[in-house]
């Protein structure tokens, strides 16, 4: 199913062949700039992943299995499920996440977490669909693998050595952070797939 929240921030080529207030766990050794994000937060998982930060996803897991990747990947968990953080395991490690709306969501992280809602060339350093690190491609290489237009209108490529997903910034980069520039105001419903 195609996600119109990422086609509509990147273009991108194929692959080749309102809540309460959150409880946070404070004073942590965790690094809170790595996330396990459970199976209810996909789309905050792709946002983050956007936003350059490390972010674990899987849709088909169980509870005892995102606590261990949790503990042994010393990650912090975000979640909207209120029986896993009840887990001993996982205390002063979440983020119990309640609004539906991923604007919301970011906002409640850039409160609680102070993680950082900006963008650049910079950021765009992790794979949307996997998480891996993404490398810089040659414009000679990837003039292969993406459309006419793109290859004569852009020079900067990266892609994923998991995946193979190819990634430039294309024309909605613009729009994508005068989104980002929103979502770091105090406006609420202001959600990035609308």
């Amino acid at each position: 199913m195609p996600d119109p929240i990422f086609d509509a921030i990147f273009s991108r080529s194929r692959r080749a062949g309102r809540g309460k207030r959150s409880k946070v766990m404070a004073q942590s050794h965790i690094p809170r700039q790595t996330f396990f994000v459970d199976v209810m937060l996909g789309k905050l998982a792709r946002w983050l992943r956007i936003l350059g930060y490390d972010t674990a996803y899987e849709r088909n897991i169980t509870d005892g299995a995102i606590v261990d990747r949790v503990l042994n990947e010393h990650r912090w968990l975000l979640t909207r499920d209120r029986y896993l953080v009840q887990r001993k395991a996982v205390r002063g490690r979440y983020t119990l996440i309640h609004s539906d709306f991923v604007a919301d969501q970011l906002r409640q992280l850039r409160t609680e977490l102070q993680i950082g809602l900006a963008i650049d060339e910079e950021t765009l350093c992790r794979c949307v669909a996997c998480n891996h690190i993404l490398e810089n491609i040659p414009p000679s290489q990837a003039g292969q693998r993406v459309p006419l237009f793109v290859a004569k209108h852009h020079t900067h490529f990266t892609g994923c050595p998991n995946c193979g997903q190819l990634y430039w910034t294309g024309t909605h980069w613009g729009h994508l952070q005068q989104r980002l520039k929103l979502l770091s105001q105090d406006s609420p419903n202001q959600d990035p797939d609308q």
